[in-house]
């Protein structure tokens, strides 16, 4: 019983003893890049603010003059801001709806009195709207014959996002490469690849007014070349594949290949020449984008919008960079590679074996949460994909 009466008093004279630690005050004030906003303050935005000695964090909004202030014990602090909004922006002269991610810190700061008035100016850049291709089929396939069979090609687009996307006006093409094993001609005075990607062919646009295409995490959807199930079906091939599941096919009116009537058709924009969507056997670079109007033909009969191939006589669609969503540097099948995108849509390349070979390039894994496959997207094609696999059109991986 003395035992424990003595601690008591040891705790209540310690107590006495013990002084709170001194919390000081400070505010954080936050801008925009000098591009947005005219580089002014930024209100409703959540700054942490992290004791870098034991981990606690501080979080609080900014007001209306884009200040956050923040009461803190004494210690070494850094200070972080990252929040994403819609912005309108400059693309080649047009002006185009993007979500662009902003983001700043400050590292290290000593809080050790009050009245400290700091400042963040922030960075930005342009978020991936989450669409990748996750496969893409070019090869075509080999009759029992050995004939080369065509038709047969698809890629296949995935929301790699956490969020629900909507396919509605996403654009497929297909870039005028020629052969890619010879210098890329699209190049400026410097050798620069040029800010707009030649396209040829066709331009594949999701029919729908905004919302009637959505794709959940975690899900894709197919657009076939030709939407038979050309493994069964009498005028296909019994060593092709099955794409009679694909949302959409490629048909053209009067083209080369016959409509399927149980595969919806896509909308198909004819940039130049050809009976149906030009696929290089070899390998095939390709993008998707979104244009910045729902007003198609408003842009596709706009002249400044084309340019002529050089050396060739080719009217080709040129897209901005700042369309494109993801692309894909899959060059024909050669020990020598001339690139065809900028390293900020694709710094590697992939390659597949040759024609008829029926193999496709696919979109690694990176990982699995609560069920729902993250492909990996580095902006790296060379370790972003495998290459020379089984065609599969519409199975999700899941390692």
């Amino acid at each position: 019983m003395k035992k424990i009466i003595y601690i008591l008093i040891l705790f209540i004279i310690g107590c006495d003893i013990y002084e709170t630690p001194t919390a000081f005050n400070f505010s954080v004030t936050a801008k925009y890049p000098p591009v947005f906003n005219n580089g002014g303050t930024i209100k409703d935005a959540e700054i942490i603010v992290r004791n870098n000695q034991t981990g606690r964090e501080f979080k609080q909004e900014t007001n209306e003059t884009g200040m956050a202030t923040f009461d803190v014990r004494g210690g070494n602090y850094d200070i972080i801001i990252s929040f994403s909004e819609e912005h309108e922006i400059d693309f080649e002269g047009i002006p185009v709806t993007k979500t662009i991610l902003f983001s700043g810190s400050l590292n290290g700061e000593i809080i050790l009195k009050n009245g400290n008035q700091l400042e963040i100016n922030t960075n930005y850049s342009v978020l991936n709207e989450g669409f990748v291709i996750k496969e893409l089929y070019t090869s075509g396939s080999r009759t029992p014959e050995g004939e080369t069979y065509n038709p047969d090609k698809f890629v296949e687009i995935y929301n790699n996002s956490d969020q629900v996307l909507y396919s509605d006006g996403l654009c497929f093409g297909i870039v005028r490469h020629r052969r890619t094993y010879t210098p890329n001609p699209w190049v400026d005075s410097e050798g620069n690849i040029l800010p707009r990607i030649p396209l040829w062919s066709f331009v594949a646009i999701v029919p729908g007014s905004g919302k009637e295409h959505p794709i959940q995490p975690g899900k894709s959807f197919v657009i076939a070349l030709s939407g038979l199930n050309h493994r069964d079906d009498p005028n296909g091939n019994p060593n092709s594949i099955d794409l009679s599941k694909s949302e959409w096919e490629m048909y053209v009116e009067d083209g080369k290949y016959a409509d399927t009537p149980a595969v919806p058709n896509i909308l198909m924009q004819r940039i130049n020449i050809g009976t149906a969507m030009g696929i290089n056997v070899r390998g095939q670079v390709s993008i998707i984008f979104r244009l910045p109007t729902n007003n198609f033909q408003t842009i596709f009969s706009d002249p400044n919008n084309f340019m002529k191939e050089p050396d060739g006589s080719l009217d080709c669609f040129m897209v901005p960079f700042g369309w494109i969503i993801d692309g894909v540097e899959n060059p024909e099948f050669n020990d020598n590679v001339y690139k065809r995108l900028p390293n900020i849509i694709d710094i590697g390349f992939i390659q597949h074996r040759g024609t008829g070979e029926r193999v496709s390039i696919k979109r690694k894994v990176k990982e699995v949460i609560n069920g729902r496959t993250v492909y990996q997207d580095t902006n790296n094609s060379t370790v972003d994909f495998l290459t020379n696999q089984e065609p599969t059109p519409g199975v999700i991986a899941k390692n």
